[in-house]
């Protein structure tokens, strides 16, 4: 596929939602999503309900990322080789159940700990798989000339549903129950399935997929074309270095607050922090169609991962609050940037019958280094303080920064469709 400096587009990037097939399956997506983000607040919440116990808690949330890391490459395989309109539906249909399983055994007294556990393990077994098929299927329900588009809107929603739904479903637990907020997280599942279902089809990869094939040699042609690949493969390691760093600065975020901008741990002010980095975020995903048409795909991540880099070393020496929010916000608005931007030069890049391989594979070298981060700044913040922290922690992305320089990324400009 062609690299340029202008783009072509067979149809007008407007009107997606226009579209019944594009809308029903980012409905779908979006619901899921919801439901998913619910469920990451309601069962923790349930678990320590249950137990009391902070350890239970903390693996929970552990037991719901993980699967990501350990069934990415296989269900990307099968997503490529399989109907993705049906994976996704099986996916929702086991989270569904899964899900309501918990509030039912709670509601019989037979809930215990290795069930929540379980359950949390399966929830993220089951988006694994879903988001495998919905990321495959995106290029063929939106069409390659409006991914840019079809990425903004995604993204856009994703942060306004990340801000709201945790918010809300903290406040339903409270209200009524963690195990009632579960049964209605269960109930988004099955709304996914029916808009998934009203889909006419048209998911599948354009190439026939070859018979005779084992899952081990899809999963190694996906890893070969990564590989391969020079810009995908650039990105997907640079994309490492961005999420070292924005991983470990977000998890000292309460630590920054509390040492530099002198806020105590219970002040609204530290909310305010984390909005201010969902703000920028959002701001991303409006602007990204615009930026993206008017400085090209390869600048628009250079320029990302500048900012970004730059606003980390300013929190570093920053002790005022209203600095500390713009500079948030200019964090998550360059990191956002970077990301989505990166996403969508993948999936440009990448034949129609990878698309599920390719994406999940890079999804799981950029956001590894999320943990790798977390516990770097940590080691660091308690041994050397916070600012430290900060200021060493900008060097994965200066990293990143100036591997993109002296990359095929650098001179990237509009992908030729």
């Amino acid at each position: 596929m062609a690299e340029s400096s202008t783009a072509t587009s067979d149809r007008p990037a407007r009107g997606l939602l226009r579209d019944t097939n594009f809308r029903r399956w980012y409905l779908a997506r979006s619901i899921s999503y919801a439901g998913t983000a619910a469920t990451a607040v309601a069962l923790p919440m349930l678990a320590y309900q249950q137990s009391g116990s902070a350890a239970l808690t903390g693996a929970v949330a552990a037991a719901e990322a993980l699967p990501y890391l350990l069934f990415g490459l296989p269900a990307g395989a099968v997503a490529d080789r399989s109907s993705r309109l049906r994976l996704m539906i099986i996916a929702e249909l086991l989270a569904a159940t899964l899900v309501l399983s918990a509030p039912v055994a709670h509601a019989f007294g037979h809930l215990n700990d290795l069930h929540i556990v379980g359950v949390a393990a399966a929830i993220g077994t089951a988006f694994c798989w879903f988001d495998a098929a919905a990321w495959g299927a995106l290029t063929r329900v939106a069409g390659r000339d409006r991914l840019v588009e079809a990425n903004s809107l995604i993204w856009a929603t994703a942060t306004v549903t990340g801000i709201a739904v945790p918010a809300v479903a903290g406040v339903a637990a409270t209200v009524w129950s963690p195990a009632q907020v579960l049964i209605v997280d269960a109930l988004s599942y099955l709304a996914s399935i029916v808009l998934l279902r009203r889909i006419g089809g048209g998911l599948e990869p354009d190439e026939p997929r070859r018979d005779g094939h084992s899952l081990r040699s899809d999963i190694v042609a996906g890893l070969s074309y990564l590989w391969r690949q020079p810009v995908i493969r650039t990105l997907s390691l640079t994309g490492f270095c961005l999420s070292t760093t924005a991983g470990g600065t977000l998890a000292l975020l309460v630590v920054h607050a509390r040492e530099q901008l002198g806020l105590d741990t219970g002040d609204r002010r530290v909310g305010l922090l984390y909005t201010a980095a969902a703000v920028g975020a959002l701001l991303s995903a409006l602007a990204l169609p615009r930026l993206s048409r008017a400085v090209g795909v390869g600048r628009l991540s250079i320029a990302g991962y500048l900012m970004f880099l730059l606003a980390v070393l300013a929190l570093a020496g920053t002790e005022q609050v209203w600095a500390a929010l713009l500079l948030w916000a200019a964090c998550d608005f360059a990191s956002a940037t970077a990301i989505t931007n990166g996403i969508t030069v993948r999936q440009q890049l990448t034949p129609d019958h990878l698309q599920g391989r390719v994406n999940t594979t890079g999804r799981m070298i950029a956001w590894g280094g999320t943990p790798v981060g977390a516990a770097l700044g940590g080691l660091i913040a308690d041994t050397h303080g916070v600012a430290t922290a900060y200021a060493l922690l900008a060097a994965p992305v200066a990293l990143g920064l100036g591997i993109l320089l002296f990359s095929p990324v650098r001179r990237l400009g509009h992908i030729d469709l």
